[in-house]
């Protein structure tokens, strides 16, 4: 019986807490998150404002961990990029890592808008850069032994400036490419940029 109970009180718990993101992220599309009021998004979601309290402190925390969450997701999803050598994968799995990416963004694509599109939260799109380099960085460097006549730092941002670019794009258009016709194209101008960086190794 008491395990019951406590199952019954877990699963309340994550239905709070998902209701309370939802309606965090659905007035973010609305309005600046400065203009945004505790008992609006507890009202939003359907709970009463002592109960938003159980679950957080600030609207604040609310948002960092909404933030946390799916960037430390997209962040698993570049580490687990397989590499050679040189610091790249083949392209079947540079193409699996990409898509992976794509499928992230469009499950994730109400944040990613108001992330990329809006200034309802300020510095939010930094910390999306933040965490790209990061993870890229850890990539290449699991990876071993990479060119020293690359600026890894320089080239990791144009990768990054680049991918966001691309979402950027797909976002704005509703997201009317497939995930398979945008990871495609992110596939074919990865490789040709990684030609360029091939000859630079050679000289």
């Amino acid at each position: 019986m008491r395990m019951a109970r406590a199952h019954e009180s877990d699963t309340r718990v994550v239905r709070s807490r998902k209701a309370l993101k939802a309606a965090l992220l659905q007035l973010l599309s609305e309005k600046p998150f400065s203009l945004i009021k505790t008992n609006e998004i507890a009202r939003a979601a359907s709970i009463n404002r002592v109960t938003f309290y159980d679950h957080f402190s600030t609207k604040e925390e609310l948002l960092n961990e909404i933030v946390d969450d799916v960037l430390s997701e997209y962040g698993d999803i570049i580490e687990a990029s397989p590499g050679d050598a040189q610091g790249f994968a083949s392209s079947d799995e540079l193409y699996r890592t990409i898509r992976s990416s794509v499928r992230h963004i469009k499950k994730h694509a109400e944040f990613y808008r108001i992330m990329l599109l809006t200034n309802g939260v300020p510095d939010l799109s930094n910390r999306l850069h933040d965490q790209m380099s990061a993870s890229l960085h850890k990539t290449f460097r699991k990876a071993g032994t990479l060119s020293s006549a690359i600026e890894y730092d320089l080239y990791i941002d144009w990768i990054i400036g680049g991918a966001i670019g691309i979402y950027k794009n797909w976002l704005q258009n509703g997201l009317r490419q497939t995930e398979e016709e945008i990871a495609k194209q992110m596939l074919i101008i990865t490789t040709a940029s990684s030609h360029g960086l091939d000859q630079s190794r050679m000289r």
